[in-house]
């Protein structure tokens, strides 16, 4: 028993005349009644009862058709889903970001509601470590990552970002404050365990001012960060592309070290076919595309 034999049944079931049936499926007269005489056969009943009032259904070929037609329309249901997905229109996507793409994400998120809102989206708020890790296990599809990230990725430039220092208002570091004038500053630094790239970044440009900085408080996450400098507990190097003009009480002092900026893309597994990522990704180049 296969689907077309099921169609052909459910459509003679409708038409009650061979002929016409044949005709509507293409198919020759002959070729019909073999499909629908194997269906019997594979059944163990027959379906139609041919004599001189013409073709009538069986008592078991009418209980049989609601079967077959709930078959058919599921296959169908089947069939179209399928073929959205292949095209990219339906789907799952899980995906990865962090504060560098807080406003992109989102926006590209919009753009792909609206030409395919069957893809179902996730979003995760990831370092890059933590995404790196979602990426190789499978967790994600896609994420925004610092780079260099590893070989076994495919990758897509995105934005560019740079490390700032951030102090206290009340601080007695002046406006134009630099790291070289931190040496003696207590510093409130992103988790080394959370965002290594980050921690050690900071530890770079320290040691290129001859210094190891004294870390007082390790945090989670960079609000969390500002908030203490905003106390007072120290001063902090966050990324510039953080939007810190809600946070009232801190100063931005901008990095001028050549080594303060690095690249942002967008990461995912090399030969990954889904179509959704696929629909995805061609978003982000017309996003990202110079105008």
């Amino acid at each position: 028993m296969d689907i077309r034999e099921l169609r052909s049944f459910i459509l003679l079931s409708e038409q009650l005349h061979f002929g016409r049936a044949a005709g509507l499926l293409h198919l020759s007269q002959p070729a019909l009644t073999k499909q629908i005489r194997r269906l019997e056969e594979e059944l163990g009943s027959s379906l139609f009862e041919r004599g001189k009032h013409g073709t009538l259904p069986t008592a078991f070929g009418t209980r049989f058709l609601q079967e077959a037609r709930s078959v058919v329309d599921a296959f169908d249901r089947l069939l179209e889903r399928g073929r959205k997905a292949a095209r990219g229109e339906s789907g799952i996507l899980h995906l990865g970001f962090g504060f560098h793409t807080i406003e992109l994400v989102p926006r590209l998120v919009v753009r792909l509601r609206k030409v395919a809102p069957g893809i179902e989206v996730t979003l995760r708020d990831m370092s890059t470590a933590e995404q790196v890790e979602g990426l190789e296990s499978g967790e994600i599809d896609l994420g925004f990552v610092r780079m260099p990230v590893g070989h076994g990725f495919a990758t897509m430039p995105v934005i560019r970002d740079r490390l700032s220092l951030v102090s206290s208002t009340s601080s007695a570091l002046p406006a134009h404050a630099t790291l070289k004038d931190c040496r003696n500053e207590p510093f409130v630094a992103l988790s080394e365990k959370r965002a290594p790239g980050y921690y050690n970044h900071m530890l770079r440009l320290c040691a290129l001012h001859g210094f190891h900085p004294k870390v007082v408080q390790q945090v989670p996450e960079v609000t969390t960060a500002l908030a203490l400098v905003r106390a007072g507990l120290g001063v902090a190097v966050v990324p510039e592309s953080f939007r810190s003009g809600h946070f009232g009480g801190i100063r931005m002092h901008p990095l001028k070290e050549k080594d303060a900026g690095w690249s942002v893309a967008a990461a995912w597994r090399k030969n990954d076919t889904n179509p959704a990522l696929v629909r995805f990704l061609d978003l982000l180049r017309q996003e990202i595309k110079p105008r």
